[in-house]
């Protein structure tokens, strides 16, 4: 479409005669109701007698109107507009606003919270531009009185309203993610690596060549008075060659932010979950070296070099997200991208399956080995007689020497776990006899005394845990 007329339209009448539906307004606002409907509509004479002195809004269902807020925008849309013939403003915010003929996706690009020290001082805060498009918005034209300073709205230029002639929203995004880069930019000592890093994200995240790379960050810097702007101008050649593992971790690093924050500014130009991926990256190996203990690689980016740290969880930590970046930070002391719950999962899954032992596992730690020791220490404490009446009526170990058979009481053990802060329910005692000590239950006679205990088969005990039958130790009274 190319609306275009002898004069650019100012009046109600110059937009009605192009087709176009028009909204009475003051002070910004709609003065009529269903103004949306798509049967609204207005004519010349209700215009002229109800409406004549009101401001006029161009609803925005055939149009695509771009709202600069931020002063920055501006820089950059003479480098990524391809073209318009429609550009009009106010005095104080000359060429604020681009008009196409056409449709597109209503898209707000707004700093994210965090940046909030870079962006407070401007008029329109977090905003800094806006693609505006529906039947649900509209625009104050030229001829219109700007309502807070009585400004009138101007065309800066008319050669027609036409349709975009390429991907609007793209070079859109490009234009805005420029003016946030631009604003965030950093001081003196840290430009270069600034620089570096932006570039490291468009190799790394877009399909952009080299000399794209070369020329959006050398603009950037232009923009952002750098003085040494001149020797930025290859960052995106001289990084490929380089193969340096600037970033989004970087950048993060120098702006003060979350890597989710540069990645939510970056999205602007079509770059997806960079902040997962990176996030992915930073999760290495898993190696077992113990009963739920486990080295996990860390690999994280400090003062713009790769570092690879080494931490200690258990079997939770790895499952518990919060739990593990908590870990991270806690016990190697570096930061990394947060990613999503359901990637984080997934990761973890295939790093855990994948998970090689430690040619140092701690054998020790294993909670079985736990379990046997604390049998000997009962055992060294009770001792085994080799008479069995001690088992019998006091349930007392017991030792078949012949046949090499240790028996025990299950209570007298419990009473003894108890006694160590031990407690386990009576059914895992039970299993754990059976499946650590390879114990059986059995039930028996002493004389006439019923006698019910657990039995392990080829079992050694040592001569100092023994007491034989007939064996005495006389008790001195040394002090007398």
């Amino acid at each position: 479409m190319n609306e275009k007329i002898i004069k650019a339209p100012v009046t109600y009448e110059d937009w009605i005669d192009l087709g176009r539906v028009i909204i009475p307004c003051d002070t910004k606002q709609a003065v009529v109701e269903k103004w949306s409907d798509p049967d609204f509509k207005i004519t010349k004479e209700e215009w002229r007698i109800e409406h004549a002195t009101k401001q006029i809004g161009l609803r925005l269902d055939q149009y695509i109107d771009f709202d600069i807020d931020n002063p920055v925008v501006k820089r950059f849309t003479s480098d990524h507009i391809k073209s318009c013939g429609a550009i009009f403003g106010r005095r104080n915010n000359p060429s604020s606003h681009y008009l196409w003929s056409g449709t597109s996706d209503y898209k707000k690009f707004a700093l994210p919270k965090e940046l909030e020290n870079y962006y407070k001082d401007y008029g329109h805060g977090a905003t800094l531009c806006e693609i505006r498009h529906g039947a649900n918005k509209y625009t104050l034209v030229p001829e219109t009185k700007y309502h807070t300073t009585n400004e009138v709205v101007k065309w800066v230029k008319y050669d027609g309203i036409d349709e975009y002639p390429g991907n609007l929203k793209v070079d859109l995004g490009k234009i805005a993610l420029a003016a946030a880069l631009c604003i965030t930019y950093a001081g003196s000592g840290q430009r270069d690596d600034y620089c570096t890093a932006m570039a490291g994200v468009l190799l790394k995240h877009t399909e952009w060549n080299v000399d794209d790379i070369d020329d959006f960050v050398y603009k950037i810097a232009v923009a952002a008075k750098d003085e040494e702007a001149e020797k930025r101008k290859r960052k995106g050649t001289t990084h490929k060659k380089a193969n340096r593992k600037f970033g989004m971790p970087k950048l993060a690093e120098i702006i003060g932010c979350s890597t989710k924050t540069i990645a939510t500014i970056f999205s602007w130009i079509g770059i997806q979950e960079a902040t997962s991926e990176e996030a992915k990256q930073s999760i290495g190996q898993i190696i077992e070296y113990g009963s739920n203990r486990y080295y996990v690689k860390i690999n994280a980016v400090v003062q713009g070099e790769a570092v690879e740290k080494t931490i200690i969880v258990d079997g939770p930590t790895l499952r518990n997200k919060k739990l593990f970046y908590d870990a991270v930070i806690s016990k190697a002391s570096v930061w990394i991208p947060e990613m999503k719950a359901a990637d984080f999962e997934e990761i973890m899954r295939r790093k855990y399956e994948a998970r090689e032992k430690s040619d140092k596992y701690v054998e020790e730690a294993e909670e079985n080995l736990k379990f046997v020791k604390h049998f000997k220490n009962y055992i060294s404490i009770e001792k085994a007689y080799t008479n069995k009446k001690e088992l019998a009526y006091f349930g007392l170990p017991h030792y078949n020497i012949k046949r090499k058979y240790l028996e025990f009481n299950l209570d007298k053990f419990e009473d003894y776990l108890h006694k160590q802060r031990i407690n386990l329910d009576r059914v895992d005692l039970a299993m754990k006899c059976q499946d650590i000590l390879k114990a059986e239950k059995k039930h028996g006679k002493y004389g006439t005394k019923s006698c019910v205990f657990w039995r392990i088969c080829d079992q050694e005990v040592d001569t100092e845990d023994l007491i034989i039958e007939g064996q005495y130790k006389e008790v001195t009274d040394e002090t007398t």
